[in-house]
């Protein structure tokens, strides 16, 4: 039954994407990205007119919306048969199988990298409150401090379909994912004829080897007992070389080439591009991110090469910059940079006097920007963004950007093995671009604008609270992986499409070697899936092993809406406000290391961080008037805490004048539990 309920959820979502592809694609002469354009532009319209008046949960719309949609693919169905609908459609729920078959190898949402952090965001938006939303880590505080737009999105797929939290993480990565997979097909399809070589190009990008991802095979001998280990390794390895991976290398012939570093510590790297992602498995911002980044690439080779409008098509280009602020504000100048890079490179060459603003889909466009189209499409942006950005930018950090320290910069050998093959495509994009005629523009400024970013995030940072091992790593992690993805994607695309064979050959074979060594990684990897929580999509299987926790959070998901205590373990990456995660309710305390981090040194974190651990631990004086005060709905008491059977005792004693214990557990077996405050 429950595949069922999957199957019949991710159908009814699949119908509303094919929808507004069809009707979208009016406008703009391709499905792919009218896909794309029309479900930002839906969100973005819903997260502007929330900040009025928040909608609810939106369970009893759907009924409605998969009419309307159903309607539009009936109504258009003469013109979306001979339109190549069904075959983009076919290839955009390919790569939503691709990004399920990840989630259903892997699908527990647990402490690790950001997952139960982007599981918090989406809960954020969930009820459907007026926006910004309560912070349900920080309550009464509201949630405006995070570029979370992409969480919102989420969470409106989840109200609209009812979805439950950990169901609605593990379908709206692959969602996001395979849009943007399929503009990066688009790409690709634009300029290369052949579909091997077009397939070779995405497959690179959506597996997520880097440079590095040959050598990890030849540099280190690993723990031979432990094969499973050593290719879960590699596998972040490829990403993480630089300052982490190269530190453990243990043949003679790594430590010759890459010799430890002695005088400070190895400064951490990494590379996490668009494919790596999947790995990760987090919705973390980078994704959006991406996102972004391909949509403005697909416009931009849209206009290059004269297909659909180009007003149109440019004010989406210019659309697409101060999106990233609500989506992943790191990426932010490199988007902007970027677009107006493009901009400036074509204004050089002005229109031709009398020279149509839409020429036909088959003509090459004329050199030239349509600046008032570009300019009008960041400001409607703006405006849209607008409710969101006034809170936002007063809660934001401050991040200056600064010059990279000597003892900062990559080192050489190490940057070369990581990077070679965008390197590859930089200088070879700069040789195609001078000889070959009809793409010679674009392929220039891509070479030249990859190249720019490159070399530019190797002399400036963001200067974020991290510091010594950590000083670069959150802006490396953002700015590497995003050049890499519109590098490869763009670079690719052009220099496989053009008509000297020895380049082809060239990046083609430099795509082939570094693709194959990390897919076998990576079906290694896959094979390695622990069955415990295969194909368990709502994502709770590690905590819900336990009958008696399994138990507890189906009590509690029953319950309304109210504050819920749950014990702290540590201050951040550990299993506390997870029943409250998974339910979407607030929790009077969430990581209190993130929460420092998100709005500043605040000493009442602390204070309430000790509170919860006097409480658990049944030591504190008053307990019924602390949970009076801090308007505590629901107290989690979970198989982890039952260890303690005597502070249970003392509690259970001194709140039962205001709360009710609904136990989970078996009778004679340690107490879980829920306790529920009295009306």
């Amino acid at each position: 039954m429950t595949l069922i309920y999957y199957v019949l959820t991710l159908a009814l979502i699949l119908v509303h994407f094919a929808a507004v592809s069809a009707v979208v694609s009016r406008l703009i002469p391709s499905f792919h990205v009218a896909r794309a354009t029309g479900v930002l532009g839906i969100t973005l319209a819903c997260f502007f007119l929330e900040h009025f008046h928040g909608w609810g949960r939106l369970a009893g719309v759907w009924p409605f919306t998969t009419a309307i949609a159903l309607l539009a693919l009936w109504w258009d169905k003469d013109r979306l048969r001979t339109a190549g609908f069904v075959r983009s459609e076919a290839l955009f729920w390919a790569f939503v199988g691709y990004g399920l078959m990840w989630k259903w190898f892997y699908p527990s949402i647990y402490p690790t990298s950001e997952r139960v952090t982007d599981l918090f965001f989406i809960g954020n938006y969930l009820p459907g409150a007026t926006l910004p939303p309560p912070d349900h880590w920080f309550p009464p505080r509201v949630f405006d401090f995070y570029y979370a737009f992409q969480h919102y999105g989420a969470a409106l797929m989840g109200r609209l379909f009812a979805i439950r939290p950990g169901l609605t993480y593990n379908l709206a990565m692959p969602l996001l994912m395979a849009m943007s997979a399929t503009l990066a097909w688009d790409i690709a399809s634009r300029f290369i004829a052949g579909r091997a070589l077009k397939v070779l190009l995405v497959v690179t990008l959506v597996l997520g080897a880097t440079g590095a991802s040959p050598m990890v095979h030849l540099v280190r001998q690993g723990d031979v007992n432990n094969p499973n280990a050593e290719v879960n390794d590699r596998m972040w390895a490829s990403a993480r070389f630089v300052g982490l991976y190269d530190q453990r290398l243990d043949t003679e012939l790594a430590q010759s080439l890459y010799p430890r570093e002695t005088r400070f510590e190895a400064r951490e790297l990494p590379l996490e591009n668009f494919g790596y992602q999947y790995f990760v498995g987090d919705y973390h911002p980078p994704l959006g991110g991406f996102f972004l980044l391909l949509l403005a690439l697909a416009l931009m080779a849209m206009v290059e090469t004269g297909s659909g409008s180009r007003r149109i098509n440019t004010a989406l280009i210019g659309l697409t910059v101060p999106v990233t602020i609500a989506t992943n504000a790191w990426v932010f100048p490199l988007q902007a940079l970027l677009v107006a890079g493009w901009a400036a490179w074509r204004h050089r060459r002005p229109l031709a006097s009398g020279a149509p603003a839409d020429p036909p889909a088959d003509v090459p466009t004329a050199p030239g920007t349509d600046w008032p189209a570009l300019v009008a499409g960041g400001t409607v942006a703006f405006l849209l963004l607008y409710p969101f950005l006034a809170g936002f930018a007063s809660k934001s950090l401050s991040t200056p950007i600064r010059l990279v320290a000597a003892m900062d910069h990559t080192p050489l050998l190490q940057y070369l093995t990581l990077q070679w093959p965008l390197l590859l495509l930089i200088a070879l994009g700069l040789v195609a671009g001078a000889a070959q005629r009809r793409t010679r523009g674009f392929t220039l400024y891509a070479a030249l604008a990859f190249g720019a970013l490159l070399l530019l995030s190797e002399f400036v940072f963001v200067d974020d609270p991290s510091g010594g091992r950590f000083e670069r790593t959150n802006t490396v992690m953002k700015w590497w992986g995003w050049i890499w993805t519109g590098g490869l994607t763009v670079l690719g695309a052009l220099l496989l499409g053009q008509s000297r064979r020895w380049i082809k050959v060239a990046v083609a074979a430099s795509l082939a070697l570094i693709t194959l060594s990390y897919g076998w990684d990576t079906l290694r990897y896959l094979a390695n899936a622990s069955p415990g929580d295969r194909g368990r999509l709502d994502a709770t299987a590690v905590y819900t092993q336990d009958p008696a926790a399994r138990d507890l959070l189906a009590l509690l998901a029953r319950q309304p809406d109210g504050i819920v205590l749950e014990n702290v373990y540590g201050d951040a990456y550990t299993d506390s406000n997870i029943f409250a995660a998974f339910t979407a309710k607030p929790s009077l305390l969430g990581w209190p290391s993130h929460l420092i981090t998100w709005h500043g040194n605040t000493p009442e974190v602390w204070i309430t961080r000790d509170q919860i651990r006097t409480f658990y631990a049944g030591t504190q004086a008053d307990p019924l008037g602390w949970l009076t005060q801090k308007n505590v709905r629901y107290i989690v008491w979970t198989p982890r805490d039952a260890q303690n059977p005597q502070a249970w005792s003392q509690l259970q004693q001194a709140i039962a004048a205001g709360y009710s214990w609904q136990p989970t557990s078996a009778a004679g077996q340690l107490p879980v539990g829920l306790w529920v405050r009295r009306r």
